[in-house]
């Protein structure tokens, strides 16, 4: 099975857009000549850390608009909100407020009433800013910081020859074969300290720090057969070390996830525990244990940020794992809204509970049954009562006289008597009332058989006195 790995559906397609803008604008062999300030004082000269990059840039302490709602939870590397109002006014808005903290705004942004993109640099770092129409009359805005690492500076094999070098993304043109031009350049980002990190069709990811490069080699007909290279790079939110020889690793920024499939828990465990104790992380338990149904084990570092360490699933013959990470911030807002959620939520249960008690007690007067009282004969023997039904004996010959006692009894109480068969050895009655009340009357009285009596009830409860 391939080791896969997918930053998120959207950053790939604004990745291609920004991609074929560039292409279209500059055509084949150009390049784009934006400001190159990497040499400058506060550069980072390495790809940056996610600490180093939050310096620069956090985005998810960067203002929105008024009124918008995230899409996303906001991440260090990512933003993605939903906005009210024009394009041109949503890009202004953050436009402003990347140059109020010293970005620059790169050439050939692009802003109509239909959509609007643009990229500015600062420290060597590079962000993607796009607007557009949800179609409801709202709008989707979303910041990408690319990262500070420039395309165009990525090791290339030799004899490859560029095709278009910008700020977003480089191609490369070259005569040798797909397969080996491939290897040429993992061989090249490893030698360099890039570590493979899965993956995707024609594309590998390579990552170094928070910077993650995806290199597509792939045929190009187009181009008479030629091989194409193709490097675009952008910053992850969270630096998640990834074990060797696992499955369909993916990752995601949003929120910052790694997903993969391994064949073994232990094993798994066992490299978290060493690399993120490595890197300063303590677990805070000695095992996995049973979150939600999930084996889990949760990792904390001394900033408090969280990573959690599950295996929700499983993976054909192997095991589904997940490994989220979670700032300290993020965790900090949400303990914070639930704790503002409280008592709501509490008012909320007990307005239920409440509310279930009074259909519980309104349930229960509405099936209430009324208590019908039965004179039993001074003589009656071996009686045994429940709720709805009474039995007894009496002596022989005696029963049908029981039984008109009975009739009379419940004549005199309103009731209505359906059927009435009275014979020497054996007789039924049977009385209705509102609300479905029934009564049920039988004896038999045999002379050689015990002589017996007894009376159900229906939607009523009986009482014998005597």
């Amino acid at each position: 099975m391939d080791k896969v790995v997918y930053i998120s559906s959207r950053t790939v397609m604004g990745k291609v857009v920004v991609a074929c803008v560039f292409g279209c604008l500059f055509g084949c062999g150009s390049k784009n000549q934006a400001a190159d300030d990497t040499t400058s004082a506060d550069a980072i000269k390495t790809p940056a850390t996610v600490e180093q990059a939050a310096k620069v840039l956090d985005l998810s302490k960067f203002p929105l608009m008024d009124g918008a709602k995230p899409l996303e939870t906001p991440q260090v590397a990512n933003l993605f909100y939903l906005a009210t109002g024009d394009v041109k006014t949503a890009f202004e808005f953050n436009r402003k407020a990347l140059l109020a903290q010293g970005w620059k705004e790169l050439p050939n942004s692009s802003v109509t009433d239909q959509s609007a993109s643009g990229m500015f640099s600062r420290s060597g770092f590079v962000v993607f800013v796009s607007v557009t129409p949800h179609g409801d009359g709202s709008l989707h805005v979303r910041l990408q910081n690319q990262g500070n690492v420039k395309p165009g500076k990525l090791p290339v094999p030799p004899n490859a020859k560029p095709v278009y070098v910008g700020d977003s993304t480089a191609m490369y043109a070259t005569d040798a074969a797909v397969a080996a031009t491939a290897d040429a350049c993992r061989n090249l980002f490893v030698a360099q300290g890039w570590l493979p990190y899965g993956t995707a069709g024609d594309s590998a990811m390579f990552k170094q720090n928070a910077n993650l490069v995806t290199a597509t080699v792939s045929s190009a007909p187009a181009q008479g057969g030629k091989t194409m290279i193709q490097y675009s790079n952008q910053l992850i939110s969270a630096d998640i070390p990834a074990p060797q020889d696992v499955d369909d690793l993916r990752y995601g920024d949003e929120p910052p996830e790694l997903t993969f499939a391994a064949a073994n828990q232990d094993a798994i465990v066992d490299f978290y525990r060493k690399t993120l104790a490595a890197a300063g992380w303590k677990s805070t338990m000695d095992h996995m244990v049973d979150v939600d149904n999930k084996p889990t084990m949760i990792f904390r570092n001394p900033a408090k940020d969280m990573i959690t360490l599950s295996m929700p699933y499983v993976y054909g013959d192997k095991l589904g794992v997940s490994v989220r990470f979670q700032s300290a911030a993020e965790i900090a807002e949400r303990d914070r809204k639930r704790k503002e959620a409280a008592p709501k939520l509490r008012a909320a249960a007990e307005a239920e509970a409440a509310k279930e008690a009074k259909e519980a007690a309104e349930l229960a007067e509405r099936n209430k049954v009324p208590k019908v009282a039965v004179t039993l004969p001074a003589d009656a023997k071996d009686v045994k009562q429940t709720n709805d039904s009474i039995k007894f004996t009496v002596g022989k010959g005696k029963a049908k006289a029981a039984v008109e006692s009975f009739r009379k009894q419940f004549r005199d109480a309103g009731w209505k008597e359906d059927v009435a068969s009275l014979e020497r050895m054996a007789g039924t009655l049977l009385f209705s009332k509102g609300d479905g009340q029934r009564v049920n009357i039988t004896y038999s009285d045999t002379g050689f058989m015990p002589t017996e009596v007894s009376l159900s009830a229906m939607r009523a409860e009986l009482e014998a006195a005597k």
